[in-house]
This record gives structure tokens, sequence and C-alpha cells, in this order.
């Protein structure tokens, strides 16, 4: 899965489109000689007379929008010098509507993939270098700069991960059946911090399915997200450093009872998502 910063803005200072984008779960881009023209018909750089009318740059941005960027990809929404937004992509590229997404001057922003937007994600102050591209891919310095201004406090969600963890802490508790006490659940050692990393890292949506406990639930659903290790720490053994974006995920309830079923293995998120069909289409 890559990750994406992209810009909605109507040229260098123009307005920005990102909250028409934001109401209507899409990451779009405008190209003036593609207006009408929908590029899942047509091979990268086809047809030829439309793509020499675009600067090096404007070139870059749309072929990344309708060729690279790829379902579960995560976009980060440039606004200046702040990230605004976070959305995990549910669909690829498609043709819009053209009377959903149009700017002031009723241009139609037809190119577009579907993102299910984070409406709980806190804007941070980062800049990621100064490239004009408006769809750029994340790496290297950027990413992890990025990576690491996500995992400063955040007084809202150390709040709503601290009340999940005082909900869950019945499963370390100690119950009688039967003259014996048995334990409901084995309890690990486990570090606020790193939930609250990871957290930050992945948002609120599963992982597997996509599943927002807020769209559901409303309030109170919002804020909630179970937190998996992708390696179990009960096999970890001493304490272990783990990396929140890389060794753990987001996940609903269903997803992780699922993954964890069978004591003997703990199936993979691309296994999980192969069995519902939530591949890459």
């Amino acid at each position: 899965m890559a990750i994406w910063r992209m810009a909605f803005r109507v040229g260098d200072r123009g307005y920005d489109m990102w909250p028409r984008c934001h109401r209507l779960g899409v990451a779009a881009y405008r190209a003036d000689p593609f207006r009408d023209v929908d590029l899942r018909q047509y091979s990268p750089g086809e047809p030829t007379r439309l793509w020499r009318q675009l600067k090096t740059t404007a070139k870059s941005s749309l072929r990344s929008l309708a060729y690279e960027v790829k379902k579960w990809d995560t976009i980060y929404v440039k606004q200046g010098t702040k990230i605004v937004g976070r959305g995990v992509v549910t669909r690829p590229y498609r043709f819009g509507d053209a009377q959903l997404l149009v700017d002031n001057e009723g241009f139609p922003w037809r190119h577009q993939v579907k993102v299910s937007w984070d409406a709980r994600f806190e804007p941070i102050d980062i800049k990621l270098g100064a490239e004009p591209m408006t769809v750029l891919p994340l790496s290297g310095d950027r990413l992890h700069r990025l990576l690491q201004a996500l995992s400063a406090d955040a007084s809202f969600m150390q709040a709503r991960v601290r009340s999940d963890i005082e909900s869950l802490k019945h499963e370390g508790e100690l119950f009688e059946e039967g003259g014996k006490k048995r334990r409901f659940t084995s309890h690990y050692e486990r570090d606020p911090r790193l939930r609250e990393s990871a957290i930050r890292h992945h948002g609120y949506l599963c992982s597997v399915c996509g599943f927002d406990f807020a769209d559901v639930y409303g309030e109170q659903g919002l804020g909630f997200i179970e937190v998996h290790h992708l390696r179990p720490v009960s096999t970890l053994g001493k304490r272990t450093k783990v990396d929140p974006n890389r060794d753990m995920a987001t996940v609903c309830s269903n997803c992780h009872r699922m993954m964890h079923r069978t004591r003997e293995r703990v199936l993979t998120i691309d296994e999980l998502k192969e069995m519902i069909g939530t591949r890459d289409e």
C-alpha cells in the first residue's frame, strides 16, 4: 500500500476544493484537456495529443491518480503548510459524474478516486517539500517526517484511547467457575503509547474491510478501533521494540476475532482480505 500527499487547490493561489472533496468522499484532479476523457479507455500516455498539452508536473499528477493510486492506499491532504485530512482509497480511478464536483468556474473535476476520509483527523503543521506536484508519493525522508509528526501527542486521541483501554481491562480479570479460578483470557503487557501511536499512523478505519465505527454507531463509535499486533504479543517473550507503523494495524472487532480465531496460526491482513474479497480490483 502506497502513501500519497495531495492538494485540491485551483491554481497556485486559488481557492481550495478540499471541503467539496471531503463531503463527496473523493480525491480529484482538474485536467483541462481531459475534461471529457475517461482515462480507463486508454493506456498510459494516450491520447498523446492531449498529454502534450500538460506541463510535466501536471502529467505526473494525473498519471499517478489514474494509473498508480490503488485501493487501500492512504492519502494525506495538503493545505498550505498543514496536513488537514487523511483517508483510505476504497475504489481506484473512476470518471466521475460531471454534476457532482464542480469548481467556481463551472469546470467539472471528473478524474477521481473514491476515498473514506477520517472524520476525526486533527490537522498538523508540517511542510513536506515545495514540489509543485498535486499528487505526490511519499517515501524516504518525507514519509519519515510525516510519521514523526503523526506520533506527536493529541489530547483528543489520548483520551479516547485511555477510555478504550479501561473498557478492555475486564479481559484480564479472574472469574469463579466450579470452585476454580479461571482467567477469561491471557493478559500480556501492552504499552498504551503504542496503541495511541498506531491509531495516529493508521486511523480509525479497519485495515481489512474498511469498517468505520462512527459511520454505523454515530457518537458511540466515534474514535473507536481495535489495534492488532502483526506479530502476536504472546510470541514476543521478552520486551521487544515495536514499530507502530510497521508492526501494528487498526482493525474492526469482527476482523480482529477472525484473525485470532485459531490458536495455532494468526491470519495476516492479506489472507483475511482475500477471504472476504477485498483485494485490489
